[in-house]
């Protein structure tokens, strides 16, 4: 048994006393009869437990600095890449918050520069294909004059207009589509009843189906709600639906005009009834200079913008175009349509 000395403390509850608590030597211990010690002791776990939550602390606020820095240098590195050319760059997408929500708009904005870098290259390379042709055909009939093999007259002097005009409805073609395609195409909008331009345009062109022995017919109601746009860009979309339609139609064939209206719509819709459109052409018809017979000139087929140039007017109108081959209902032939809104009614 120890000798230490017995304390006594006494328990008291309420103002009673309860009992008593004996402790064999002193409860404090040491620090009981070494206030400072206590005081100095007490003090530097405070200091240590506050340097290590500072320390922690500081790791904390490292790990979310850089958490929030990586994708925003990734973005400054991607983007000093894009400014070097490299369009085809993308950056992580490693959260769904807002710099999450930035990574994503930066990836389709790259996609974007890549697509329409793609299509100037693919542009410039059609542009140069298309007008190379009719310039070698000029500067080759040149030529043949200089050295006399052909002779200067009126019959080949002819030829080289036509190869004029057909180069100047080239560039007019290319010119349209450009301002199209950039949202410059200059549109005179004024309400006007599609079925009346249906009836013009038909009738205008009765002259050059009965040429083709091909039978020109319109179905449209005596009056349709008024479609605010263009009647002048509307009726060269038109002529180019019938005029391919009339250039693919055999003599006895039949091509129909014909518009409808929906609450909020208008549709026109030109079908004939010639030997179609291949399945792997139609997904290409509206692409610039495409042309599903390859045997087709600009002579006979056109400058193969035409279609082109006709969605993006219907576009910036805010319809849309589309093509069926063969035509519901129909064994074969092709059903090119348009659809245009309505106006809204205040």
């Amino acid at each position: 048994m120890t000798n230490a000395p017995l304390e006594h403390w006494p328990l008291i509850v309420d103002g009673v006393l309860a009992g008593e608590l004996v402790v064999e030597g002193s409860l404090m211990g040491a620090a009981a009869s070494d206030p400072t010690s206590l005081v100095g002791s007490i003090t530097r776990t405070v200091f240590v437990a506050a340097a290590l939550a500072a320390l922690a602390g500081l790791l904390l606020a490292a790990a979310l600095v850089h958490q929030i820095t990586r994708p925003l240098v990734e973005l400054t590195h991607a983007s000093r890449r894009i400014a070097q050319g490299d369009l085809h760059v993308h950056v992580p997408v490693r959260s769904t918050d807002e710099v999450g929500e930035l990574a994503t708009t930066f990836n389709q904005m790259a996609t974007s520069l890549a697509e329409q870098e793609r299509l100037r290259r693919d542009l410039i390379a059609d542009v140069a294909h298309e007008l190379r042709t009719p310039l070698t055909g000029i500067q080759g009939a040149v030529e043949a004059m200089q050295d006399g093999i052909f002779p200067a007259d009126a019959e080949n002097l002819e030829a080289l207009h036509a190869e004029v005009l057909l180069l100047n409805r080239l560039i007019d073609d290319l010119r349209t589509l450009a301002n199209a395609e950039a949202g410059q195409l200059a549109l005179e909008l004024a309400p006007f009843d599609l079925a009346d331009l249906c009836r013009s345009q038909v009738n205008a062109l009765h002259f050059k189906a009965a040429e083709r022995s091909v039978t020109l017919t319109t179905n449209c109601p005596a009056q349709m709600p008024p479609v605010q746009g263009d009647a002048q860009r509307l009726n060269q979309v038109l002529l180019n639906l019938l005029d391919n339609a009339l250039r693919h139609t055999e003599a006895g064939g039949h091509v129909a005009v014909a518009a409808h209206a929906s609450a909020t719509e208008v549709f026109l819709t030109v079908t004939d009834d010639g030997p179609g459109i291949a399945a792997a052409d139609l997904p290409y018809l509206f692409d610039r200079f495409y042309r599903g017979d390859r045997s087709r000139t600009r002579t006979t087929g056109g400058s193969g913008l035409g279609l082109a140039i006709a969605r993006q007017i219907v576009e910036a109108h805010g319809g849309c175009m589309w093509v069926d081959s063969p035509p519901p209902g129909a064994k074969h032939g092709a059903e090119f349509g348009m659809m245009l809104p309505r106006p809204v009614q205040s």
